[in-house]
């Protein structure tokens, strides 16, 4: 069908709700083929993040139908794989997002009509701890209903598999497929959650799930509870899932000094003391800030599932300073590698795993320690299949994986980036700088007079509007086909394309073979003073992401040399 005859499918069909057809109607009312075709002209895809969108009525939105659709054809993929795998179990969790529960129970709903066994966490769930769980279950695969950081309309849906990390191709793919044979909404399969939740294969996921991942995660500390009762920690949740773990978490490892920002503890899908969910944005750490006193000396808080973690750290004024994903990652990675090597436990095989547009400085360092770099798509999904990879083709491991928004992992308790990890492990460091007498901005000013000073910022164009995935596309076309020479005054030397794995070393004016990773709308521009600049659409919202990674001598030159070249591509 059209969008129109699919339209008029829902505003006629009474498998819909009352208000769903009424709301359909009004929409053909109106005789708008944009908004028609918006709504109802296509199916939501797989991006970085899952299946994610606005929630609202048609097939192009996230609501309890395209759930069950969704749902439906994921379990015709499961059943074609239980032949081999002789596994059945599903794991399902969901944030703190309006309707997330409800759409958990529509999940179960379908997932129990093919036979399947389904495990509901009963309470609000951080994305870390149910990936953990499917990986204890060992369970075919797991589901969870969040947007993570997107503002409040957004919701999505994100299919973990058996190795306790997201879908990649061709799973992903034969999803869609499957969703496209489904001939009608009202042939899906389902039970009535008041049926379902007494059915033999139904069964809740209580504490126990806490007690094996506290377990987990302790067991990767580097700190010393005596450093880490001295510290002063402000911690908010942002009103998501992570206030389930991270202050029992911190307790645990002897934070004693813990305040929490209570009015952002509770639970709340509209985000009502918020601009935006998000740690990149400095504007969630407002009520934060206003929290602390001198006694505190870090600010942390989680997205709404709780995989990513951002912080705010105090200077030598004793000013908070915000710290990029980039700056916190890269604190870690040192953190880390330097622990392990003390303790004699960096020898065999280790690989660390980066994202493609995370800052260089990570290649500098793990190389410095003699590790494999691993480089991969931007997405966590990519990162447990490369794990997975350079262990079975090199019988190697993986120490730490990083992306520059803000997500971390260590170990191989979860398969997803871990927040809820990250917030224990940078307190347990800033604990352990304290006590030599030195702060986490004093650190990267060490880690910059040793491996060379980078500014990476990330810039964000957002074009709204039905016509604004054509824009972003166009703009990426007119880079690919039309590239700058140069850049802020300093010449591009190298250019490198994703979608066409290809690299053009303008120089040498030749053409090389690209880094074989799986085909991206992504182009890289690297300059003649070593610094880079990376530009691709986002996979979750219509917006185009710049990453600037930028090199030279100190920070002063590399903000000015930033923002002019922000007015060139951005602006």
């Amino acid at each position: 069908m059209n969008s129109l005859e699919t339209a008029k499918y829902w505003s006629e069909n009474k498998f819909f709700d009352q208000k769903t057809r009424k709301a359909t109607k009004r929409i053909l009312k109106k005789n708008n083929h944009l908004e028609i075709e918006d709504h109802f002209g296509g199916f939501l895809n797989f991006g970085t993040g899952g299946l994610r969108g606005k929630m609202g009525i048609g097939t192009n939105r996230i609501n309890i139908y395209t759930i069950q659709l969704v749902t439906e054809a994921l379990s015709r993929i499961i059943e074609k794989n239980l032949v081999l795998t002789r596994k059945n179990k599903v794991v399902i969790g969901y944030d703190n997002r309006n309707n997330s529960f409800n759409f958990a129970k529509k999940t179960c709903e379908v997932l129990l009509a093919h036979n399947l066994n389904v495990y509901l966490f009963r309470n609000l769930s951080p994305t870390p701890l149910v990936s953990c769980e499917i990986l204890r279950r060992k369970a075919l695969c797991g589901i969870i209903i969040t947007a993570s950081h997107n503002p409040p309309e957004y919701n999505g849906y994100k299919v973990y598999w058996e190795t306790g990390g997201q879908i990649v191709p061709p799973i992903d793919q034969q999803i869609i497929d499957e969703v496209k044979k489904i001939k009608g909404l009202d042939k899906i399969s389902k039970l009535s959650f008041s049926k379902a939740k007494n059915n033999k294969n139904f069964s809740w996921i209580d504490s126990e799930s806490d007690q094996n991942y506290f377990d987990s995660v302790r067991a990767l500390s580097l700190g010393k509870v005596k450093h880490n009762q001295k510290l002063g920690i402000i911690f908010s949740s942002l009103h998501g899932t992570g206030g389930r773990l991270v202050p029992t978490l911190l307790k645990l490892q002897g934070f004693n000094k813990l305040k929490l920002v209570k009015t952002q503890m509770k639970p709340d899908g509209n985000f009502s003391t918020l601009i935006s969910p998000n740690p990149e944005d400095i504007s969630s750490y407002e009520i934060s800030l206003k929290t602390a006193t001198k006694e505190d000396e870090l600010i942390m808080v989680n997205d709404p599932d709780a995989d990513r973690l951002g912080v705010m750290v105090r200077d030598s004024n004793k000013k908070f300073q915000f710290l990029s994903g980039n700056q916190i990652g890269v604190l870690l990675l040192e953190h880390i590698l330097s622990n392990l090597k003390r303790k004699n436990l960096l020898a065999g095989k280790k690989a660390i795993i980066t994202t493609f547009v995370s800052t260089p400085l990570v290649k500098i360092i793990a190389k410095e320690y003699k590790l494999k770099v691993l480089e991969v798509l931007t997405g966590f999904k990519w990162v447990k299949q490369a794990a997975l990879n350079f262990e079975k083709d090199f019988g190697g491991k993986f120490i730490f994986a990083m992306e520059e928004s803000h997500g971390y992992l260590m170990g191989d308790h979860s398969g997803d980036k871990d927040g809820v990890w990250a917030a224990m492990a940078f307190a347990e460091m800033t604990a352990s700088l304290k006590s030599k007498n030195l702060t986490p901005i004093d650190k990267l000013d060490q880690i910059y007079k040793k491996y060379g000073t980078f500014l990476d910022k990330v810039e964000t164009k957002t074009i709204q509007g039905e016509k604004g995935t054509e824009k972003i596309s166009e703009i990426l076309t007119n880079l690919r086909n039309s590239h700058p020479t140069q850049i802020g005054g300093e010449k591009v030397s190298k250019i490198t394309d994703l979608l066409k794995n290809k690299i053009k070393w303008v120089d040498k004016n030749k053409v090389t073979k690209g880094p074989d990773l799986p085909k991206s709308n992504v182009i890289s521009f690297e300059l003649k003073d070593g610094s880079r600049i990376i530009v691709r659409p986002s996979g979750t919202e219509p917006k185009i992401k710049y990453y600037f990674n930028l090199r030279g001598e100190n920070l002063n030159i590399l903000n000015n040399k930033f923002k002019e070249m922000r007015e060139i591509l951005v602006t």
